[in-house]
């Protein structure tokens, strides 16, 4: 038998060879991704290629960092351009055929993602590799206008400064409270003097800033993840630019039709209900301890009037800071605390040990307490831009008062009062009636995942049974967990994974398996 040579042209061969190559060459691939629409001297909106901030790029198979330059206000489009950075984890695919995955960010409205810490942006792409790049869907990670690593950054430094002194004093709450508008009105005053249109900083700016980021991406739709207040930009994008999106994975969602005054006497005692109650939250507790309720207002009135003396890490700065213990702060530790469910496990250590006079279990709370408080790169005052625009315009406020009035007497009913009469940031700010679509129900048949923890007392689970109503495509998952549930529970990445993989996949399949 002769077996004939096969001729094949040389150039089929430089075309075999020069594909070889551009195979083996992993940064070749992104050439297949549409370009992005950059700024130029012509072009003052778009993206801005940019070092990564976090300086490494070995975080995934490829990252990539930008800030994208949207107008503040965008019904002027040739308005002062603002900014906020852009991660973009790529995918291996060659192809970048699948809607990218959009993160909106941490939430608050006004808390920061932390895009300037490696480790950070390593626990997100861990938290989202399955739901994204796995899949050969690109995964976008954002802070929004106002917050984080954006441009301006709406951080009040004048509070973060004087709560550092003020930590180191014995003050009550009204006392805090009317020190710190000082420090507001002051942060909004230098704001406007530098010429920030703070009546722009709200969630219907945050959906546009989006549908601008898709079109300069030439992206056709996203795959949008909303955790927290970020669930409601995600339902104002959905609303605003159906066509934007294939499908939404809303986690511990908020909604932009409940306001304040929406059952709010019910959701100002569900964190203290919980503390109450933290036995029935917790596996394997079958003894309670005893009058866990006046225990702790026995504790609040007790610190409040000897103090406990401590000397704490800095969150922030290679230092030791000085913090007094007291009523106040003890309170606001515990509040916060419920934001996750260890502190369920922990509140009769806590309770017991203060007792007498040790601090060993609440320090870790107090801590967090305190690296929210003096946190210069949450948007403080972008959440009160978002209130005064989102909110407060579609609040009733007498029913608020009426309602505080029900609630039980001393510290709780005191402070809810006091904050209904907190001085008007919105008329400083020339905040008026925001868009009205801050405001509606959202109704859409976008297939949507509800990501809800059975122990959240910040954005209760009876709000999203309710809403998911008008959610015509819409699957409800619930955890064991209190809030944000993707970054706490490796089960509920799988389960949006093969929900964003399949958005028709059968309710009994959704486990993590």
């Amino acid at each position: 038998m002769i077996i004939r040579s096969v001729k094949i042209h040389p150039l089929t061969i430089a075309l075999l060879i020069a594909l070889t190559i551009f195979l083996s060459t992993k940064s070749l691939d992104l050439i297949y991704r549409k370009p992005f629409q950059k700024i130029s001297d012509t072009q003052p909106y778009g993206f801005e290629p940019v070092e990564c901030w976090f300086g490494e790029t070995s975080v995934s198979p490829r990252t990539e960092c930008y800030y994208m330059h949207v107008p503040e206000d965008h019904t002027k489009q040739t308005d002062t351009a603002i900014r906020f950075p852009v991660v973009v984890f790529r995918s291996n695919a060659m192809f970048s055929t699948k809607a990218p995955v959009l993160h909106l960010g941490a939430g608050g409205p006004g808390a920061p993602i932390n895009l300037d810490s490696i480790e950070r942006v390593k626990t997100i792409w861990e938290y989202h590799d399955e739901l994204s790049t796995h899949q050969g869907r690109d995964l976008f990670v954002i802070d929004p206008r106002g917050t984080g690593l954006s441009k301006p950054l709406l951080t009040c430094d004048t509070f973060v400064e004087n709560e550092t002194k003020r930590l180191k004093q014995n003050l009550s709450f009204t006392r805090q409270r009317a020190e710190a508008d000082k420090d507001y009105f002051d942060c909004i005053d230098r704001f406007k003097r530098q010429g920030i249109n703070l009546s722009a900083y709200n969630s219907l700016s945050i959906a546009n800033d989006i549908e601008m980021m898709r079109i300069a991406g030439n992206i056709d739709e996203w795959v949008l993840i909303g955790v927290s207040y970020a669930a409601t930009y995600a339902q104002i994008i959905a609303t605003q630019y159906p066509e934007s999106v294939e499908s939404m994975v809303l986690d511990s969602a908020t909604f932009p039709n409940l306001k304040p005054h929406d059952n709010y006497l019910n959701k100002v005692m569900a964190s203290y209900l919980a503390l109450y109650n933290y036995c029935s939250l917790t596996p394997n507790c079958s003894t309670p301890i005893q009058n866990i309720k006046p225990r702790i207002w026995n504790l609040h009135k007790a610190l409040n009037l000897n103090p406990i003396q401590l000397e704490l890490d800095h969150p922030y700065k290679n230092n030791k800071m000085d913090v007094l213990l007291n009523g106040e702060r003890f309170i606001s530790a515990l509040l916060n605390g419920v934001y996750g469910e260890k502190i369920f496990v922990d509140l009769p250590s806590i309770i017991v040990e203060l007792e007498t006079g040790r601090v060993n279990t609440i320090t870790p709370y107090l801590k967090d307490h305190i690296a929210y408080l003096l946190d210069t790169t949450y948007g403080d005052v972008s959440t009160s831009s978002h209130y005064c625009y989102d909110d407060k315009p579609y609040t009733n406020f007498e029913s608020i008062r009426m309602q505080a009035n029900k609630l039980p007497k001393g510290y709780i009913r005191d402070t809810a009062l006091l904050s209904i009469d907190l001085p008007d940031y919105c008329n400083e700010m020339l905040i008026e009636a925001g868009d009205p679509i801050v405001s509606i129900a959202t109704k859409t048949d976008i297939p949507s995942l509800f990501l809800h923890g059975e122990l959240d007392t910040i954005t209760p689970l009876s709000d999203v049974i309710e809403q998911q109503k008008s959610f015509t495509k819409s699957r409800i998952i619930t955890y064991k967990l209190s809030h944000d549930v993707i970054s706490a529970d490796e089960c509920a990445e799988v389960v949006a994974a093969k929900f964003i993989g399949n958005t028709e996949i059968d309710r009994v399949k959704l486990d993590c398996s």
